[in-house]
This record gives structure tokens, C-alpha cells and sequence, in this order.
């Protein structure tokens, strides 16, 4: 792997903490409002699938270290509790995103990507991962995701036009 893609991939991971540690919000239930989907879905649609991904895991595994950068909590906790679906789906749902932008640089077929795999994809897993952990019906855990599905457009919007806008910077190819 060459210097600029670990330094790529480190800055993305770098740009997921910072937003992480903005203020959140909790409505209902036990899945909180932040921006880290943005950041996500920005950051694997401008760096492409590998390096998204990568940046998502490392991102990750420094709040498993114990930076408080998922709810203002790090080490273990987060990774067993009601969240623990959603923090599998986001390196998966950043390689599809990340897939998806490698091979095209148009807002639609960005934007559906961004839906099919940065929402549909991490509500998918994450209710799976609600459902472990609560004990809920799959329809319930599902259910949970309601209240975030108008916000998690915007995100993807806002994440499209950004990416859209980043992509054609030569700097950012992995060629």
C-alpha cells in the first residue's frame, strides 16, 4: 500500500472521529442521532471501497481501544449493546458506497447507492443487531430505524453533493 493511500485512509478515519464527537441526539429508543453516516458515507464515496472501508475500521477500532468517539463511549461496551448491528454494517455499507462512486461520478446512481447500501444496508444489519441484543421481532427492531429515515436522506443528499463534488479531484484516485 503506497504512503498516500495510508495517509488517505487515516485522515478519513480522522474526519469520522471529529464528527463523532459532535453532539448527538437520543429521541426514542436506544439508537442515537449523529452524524457519523455522513462522515461515513462522504468519506468511502470519496476514497473508494478499500480505503473507505479501511478508514471505517481503523475509525472503529480506535473507539474498541477506548476513544469515546460512539455516543461519547469507547472500548467493548458499544460493540455489545443495542448499536452493535449498526457498527458491523458501517465498514460493509462503506465498501459497497465506496464501490458504487469507483464507477460512477453522477449524483443519481451515487444517491441510490448511497440509500441501498448507507441506509437500507445499515438499518438491514443494524436491526439484526437490535434484535440480538433486545430480544425484539425483526418488524419491531426494524421499526426503530423510522424516526431516522427522513434525517439519513439529507445525510445521504448532503454526503452525494459533497462526494460529487470531491470526485473528480485528481488527488483523491487511486491510480
Amino acid at each position: 500500500m503506497k504512503t498516500k493511500d495510508m495517509t488517505f485512509i487515516a485522515l478519513g478515519a480522522a474526519i469520522i472521529a471529529a464528527v463523532s464527537l459532535l453532539p448527538q441526539f437520543q429521541l426514542l429508543g436506544p439508537v442515537p442521532i449523529t452524524l457519523q453516516t455522513l462522515a461515513i458515507m462522504t468519506v468511502s464515496a470519496v476514497l473508494g471501497a478499500k480505503r473507505g472501508s479501511l478508514a471505517v475500521l481503523i475509525f472503529l477500532m480506535l473507539a474498541a481501544a477506548g476513544l469515546p468517539l460512539l455516543g461519547g463511549k469507547g472500548g467493548f461496551a458499544p460493540f455489545v449493546g443495542p448499536t452493535v448491528g449498526y457498527l458491523i454494517a458501517f465498514p460493509i455499507a462503506a465498501y459497497f458506497i465506496g464501490y458504487v462512486a469507483e464507477r460512477t461520478k453522477r449524483f443519481a446512481p451515487l444517491f441510490i447507492g448511497m440509500i441501498i447500501f448507507g441506509i437500507g444496508l445499515v438499518y438491514l444489519i443494524g436491526s439484526l443487531g437490535l434484535m440480538a441484543v433486545l430480544h425484539l421481532p425483526f418488524t419491531d427492531a426494524l421499526a426503530i430505524n423510522i424516526p431516522f429515515i427522513i434525517g439519513d436522506l439529507l445525510k445521504a443528499l448532503l454526503a452525494t453533493a459533497i462526494a460529487i463534488r470531491l470526485l473528480p479531484v485528481r488527488l483523491f484516485r487511486t491510480v
